[in-house]
């Protein structure tokens, strides 16, 4: 078993010369005792040191129904250690996995690919045996010099002239991008074009609410030498403006002004979407702002400096984010929003209201049930009237008040009230079937109610680019992922999986909720159907994982008291010792 799993680890793995993915199986390795089989418990993982004393060298071993797998020990995607997320036997079939604790990244045991979550990269995974009763692995000798372990990606195809088709993906997000490297990973040879009306290649868009200084090099997802190496053309500046899906033709302005157009065999829609703006007096002077692009981000940070007066309009996350960080640069900051708490309407009163405590404890201001009836100044913003004519003095103001879909460019498709594309299981527009969504502009049906939901989210946009490609190829793969989402504000860390229900009055909550530390049970009828964490990690990746597997507990479990987070947490180890 281990010998294959080796095989199929080095199957999938492809060398890429840069800051990207590498082989493991190349590499020169030492043979190196573990532990005995007994010292590691199954169901679990367990980090090991490799190297010398005083040398941070690890793996971490992973042991299901008696079968080992040895991977290296940080996340592929922002470095978390492994350890303290998931580790579980496959369920309903799949690969033995492991989830970061943080994102739900999540990879594969054997090949070490990523199975669903926001990494591109995968993670190594090393050869192991069990000889006289002690675990054993092949470990790079790199490893033990002090070179970090590589990254692995699922093999990739490069162009074929031969093949006539072209694939055109409008939108330069995380779905655009998933959607391209899955394209070449299941050997697609033929054109595959991306459009983006930004000047930049795809670039990590979550982290400039919560670091808005940060410079686009460091936010950049692969260099411009990986989309050369596996033909993956990226049209940067082309503003489309017209998809003429009975034509199959992509109309568009180029980056030099020219008037362009690309005909397609198939396309996938993942344009995003535009900050709502607020239509009051003032909403166009000099201060007021959205938040979308590197552009935007660096605009905002010239307030981050102390003594500035900022305010956010708008409660839910990205204005709770960038509420966070212009407050820890030294602004004063106050919040405006409809809802009476934060995330009112997301996690509801309860949870929000750890929040507002949380808020006053920071020294944010929170105007809750409130609206802006105008924007102060003459040529830039100096302050904001509320509806009840108290007026805040400002230096700039943030608008975090959601996103449109921009699908006013698509022609022949069904859009929902705000403007999204309506798309079946396969994320394809039922009048349209060669025209795909994903992200911002998609609404599908969810798998367990039939009913129709947008999530703008990174990790749903991502997993959908990657299902949509598949389906592109005719492979018939229905979207499924349980949403998993995040966020961090003054260094609490909120997690949250599942699909809430529309109302949020039957909330069962295990924890301190005035001390931060708790978990958020959102209930229908007898079920479960979302789990929101604050501070409680693993928790999230674990229901995450139950959900998929259809495995949660009642609610009236967690009524009785029956069931808790370690009981969650340990199933998840049973069914992995059953598997």
């Amino acid at each position: 078993a281990a010998a294959a799993a080796a095989a199929a680890a080095a199957s999938v793995a492809a060398s890429w010369s840069g800051s990207g993915p590498v082989a493991c199986a190349s590499a020169k390795t030492r043979r190196v005792p573990l532990g005995k089989v007994e010292e590691f418990e199954d169901g679990s993982m367990r980090e090991v040191p490799v190297g010398e004393e005083g040398s941070k060298a690890a793996v971490l071993v992973h042991r299901h129904a008696g079968a080992f797998y040895v991977t290296s020990p940080a996340c592929s995607h922002y470095g978390a250690p492994l350890k303290k997320g998931v580790s579980s036997a496959g369920g309903r079939g799949g690969a033995p996995t492991v989830s970061c604790p943080l994102h739900d990244a999540t990879f594969d045991l054997v090949t070490g690919k990523v199975v669903r979550g926001p990494s591109i990269d995968g993670i190594a995974t090393y050869k192991s045996e069990v000889a006289g009763g002690t675990l054993y692995a092949e470990i790079p000798e790199a490893i033990f010099a002090g070179s970090k372990h590589e990254r692995v990606m699922k093999a990739m195809a490069k162009p074929d002239r031969k093949d006539g088709r072209v694939f055109a993906l409008v939108g330069g997000g995380p779905a655009s991008l998933a959607a391209a490297e899955t394209l070449r990973q299941e050997g697609f040879t033929g054109r595959v074009v991306m459009l983006t009306k930004e000047a930049h290649f795809p670039y990590d868009r979550v982290r400039l609410s919560k670091t808005p200084d940060v410079s686009v090099d460091a936010l950049t997802l692969r260099p411009p030498e990986f989309f050369d190496k596996y033909g993956i053309e990226v049209l940067r500046e082309a503003v489309v403006t017209k998809l003429d899906s009975k034509g199959q033709t992509v109309h568009y302005t180029a980056a030099d002004g020219t008037e362009a157009s690309l005909k397609y065999d198939s396309v996938l829609v993942a344009s995003g979407g535009t900050p709502r703006k607020l239509f009051c007096p003032g909403s166009s002077l000099k201060g007021v702002h959205t938040l979308r692009t590197p552009e935007d981000a660096a605009e905002i940070s010239k307030y981050a400096k102390k003594g500035q007066k900022v305010i956010v309009v708008g409660g839910s996350f990205i204005g709770m984010e960038i509420a966070s960080a212009l407050k820890k640069k030294g602004c004063d900051v106050s919040v405006i929003a409809m809802e009476t708490v934060p995330f009112e309407r997301v996690l509801g009163k309860k949870v929000g209201a750890s929040f507002a405590r949380l808020l006053q404890k920071e020294g944010v201001q929170w105007y809750g049930t409130a609206q802006v009836r105008l924007f102060r100044g003459n040529d830039a913003v100096n302050g904001v009237e509320l509806e009840d004519g108290e007026v805040l003095p400002a230096d700039a103001v943030v608008i975090g008040a959601g996103v449109l879909p921009n699908t006013r460019f698509v022609e022949g498709v069904s859009l929902d009230k705000n403007g999204a594309i309506c798309v079946g299981p396969l994320l394809n527009a039922e009048a349209v079937p060669n025209l795909y969504a994903a992200g911002d502009v998609c609404t599908y049906p969810s798998m367990r109610t039939g009913t129709r939901v947008r999530i703008e989210h990174w990790d749903v946009a991502t997993q959908q680019g990657r299902v949509a490609a598949k389906n592109m190829l005719g492979q018939y793969v229905p979207f499924t992922t349980t949403p998993f989402f995040w966020s961090g504000l003054f260094g609490k860390n909120l997690r949250f999986v599942g699909h809430a229900p529309d109302v949020l009055d039957r909330v069962i909550i295990e924890g301190d909720v005035a001390g931060m530390e708790f978990i958020s049970y959102y209930t229908e009828d007898d079920e479960i159907r979302a789990v929101a964490t604050l501070n409680k990690d693993p928790v999230a990746v674990a229901c995450a994982e139950l959900m998929r597997r259809g495995q949660m507990p009642k609610a009236s479990e967690l009524l009785i008291g029956t069931v808790n987070a370690e009981v969650i947490l340990k199933r998840l180890r049973d069914l992995s010792v059953k598997a």
